[in-house]
């Protein structure tokens, strides 16, 4: 039985001091500030990758717009553009922006047809460091990314 004001040995074991605390703080915060800048360089990369699935995304989905409702789909874009736009028998649907830092490298369209056939094109993007990628249409409706050696080569 404890008496009054005593407790047992593992009571007094449990939990931090003040000092380990701020100890653990200071480490934290020290990988911390090392950590921020280099994530701040990758950012403009991440974007570049994002855009890139953003554009094939929409490329699939109106490929596939345009076989179930048999008419012909257009993505449409122009160099130095902030953003795309998706036309349905060449009237405009939609105008999607890119994300932050990206711009489109060339002008062009690619177009679906009813059977999911394509007029093969290709969109490139590129990000404010001046990296590149590209998202390629074959002519039978294939849709890829490729990552050129230099902005204006194709893959």
């Amino acid at each position: 039985m404890l008496r009054a004001g005593k407790y047992p040995l593992s009571f007094c074991l449990r939990g931090f001091t003040l000092i380990e605390l701020l100890v653990a703080l200071a480490i934290f915060s020290i990988l911390a500030a090392i950590a921020i800048p280099n994530w701040s360089a990758l950012l403009p990369t991440y974007r570049l990758k994002s855009s890139a699935r953003q554009v094939q995304s929409e490329l699939h989905r109106i490929k596939m717009q345009a076989v179930s409702e048999n008419i012909r789909f257009q993505l449409v874009f122009s160099e130095g553009a902030l953003d795309y736009t998706v036309q349905r028998d060449g009237n405009a649907v939609a105008t999607k922006p890119l994300p932050e830092g990206i711009v489109i490298a060339e002008t062009g369209t690619i177009s679906f047809s009813p059977r999911g056939t394509a007029r093969a094109n290709t969109v490139r993007l590129q990000n404010i460091k001046g990296e590149c990628t590209q998202v390629v249409v074959s002519p039978t409706g294939r849709i890829r990314i490729c990552n050129p050696s230099r902005c204006n080569e194709d893959c």
